[in-house]
């Protein structure tokens, strides 16, 4: 009998341990589909937004530069040809200007400005040329004012980091190609794509941490470096995770980071 109580005990804690197990498994995975259900939408909004980028060599974009190195979260606006929400019915343009940025709270927003044609509205602020900027014109669009037409995202994206790969097949974090004597954007001249990094938290791990502690991990990831190769970046992301011990683990290792290159349109 005591032997077969034995017997029964360690089957009992091994079917156990199989259940908690394939538990942890699930809950895993689970994160991981939430993290994923976060960042596919938004990585495909930005390809339709980068794809029907205006570029002109007479109009102002509100990138990273030398002259605005935007270290942390990392900010873009431009025009596009995208639809957006225009402050009135009539004399709407194809224009749009759009705009990312993490917010105070950690959460990504959009903002998708429709604009009118210039001239229809002496009310409106259309399209601008150059020497008016997109930061002159829309200070919310480059900066951290509210503004009604940005909306949130996605709640779970905290970290966006960007930079250029020039048409030269180099790596850059200003979008003109110095090598060839370029000092200034010119319509993304130089440009050919921008690779776009993000991180992602589930819901479930992101109440685990206060937002405190997410600005901590936020600041633990690195900005892009011209000394950084291929797939470095995000290597050196998940290494900062790997060695954070000082938050609890669960809602670390829910954290899920994202890379893709956005092709650029060619230039007019």
């Amino acid at each position: 009998m005591l032997v077969s109580i034995a017997v029964l005990t360690l089957i009992v804690l091994a079917v156990a341990r199989l259940f908690d197990n394939a538990a942890t498994l699930t809950t895993a995975g689970t994160k991981r589909m939430e993290a994923d259900g976060q960042a596919r939408p938004f990585l495909d909004r930005l390809a339709i937004d980068f794809a029907q980028m205006l570029r002109r060599s007479d109009v102002d974009y509100y990138v990273k530069t030398s002259a605005n190195a935007q270290p942390g979260n990392d900010q873009i606006a431009f025009y596009s040809e995208v639809p957006g929400y225009y402050p009135a019915t009539g004399s709407q343009s194809p224009i749009s200007l759009v705009s990312y940025r993490i917010n105070a709270q950690l959460k990504m927003e959009r903002l998708g400005k429709g604009l009118l044609w210039n001239g229809a509205s002496p009310g409106s602020t259309p399209i601008t040329f150059l020497p008016l900027t997109i930061a002159a014109t829309w200070p919310a669009a480059t900066d951290a004012a509210a503004d009604s037409d940005y909306e949130i995202a996605t709640a779970n994206i905290f970290r966006l980091e960007y930079f250029y790969c020039l048409t030269s097949g180099n790596f850059s974090v200003t979008p003109w190609d110095t090598n060839a004597g370029h000092t200034a954007i010119n319509g993304m001249q130089d440009v050919a794509a921008i690779s776009v990094a993000i991180a992602a938290i589930d819901p479930q791990s992101r109440v685990l941490l206060s937002d405190t502690q997410l600005a901590t991990v936020t600041a633990r990831m690195n900005d892009f470096a011209l000394s950084m190769g291929p797939g470095a970046l995000l290597a050196q992301w998940q290494e900062a995770l790997n060695a954070t011990n000082d938050m609890p683990r669960p809602a670390i290792s829910g954290i899920r980071i994202y890379q893709r290159s956005f092709q650029l349109p060619r230039k007019l």
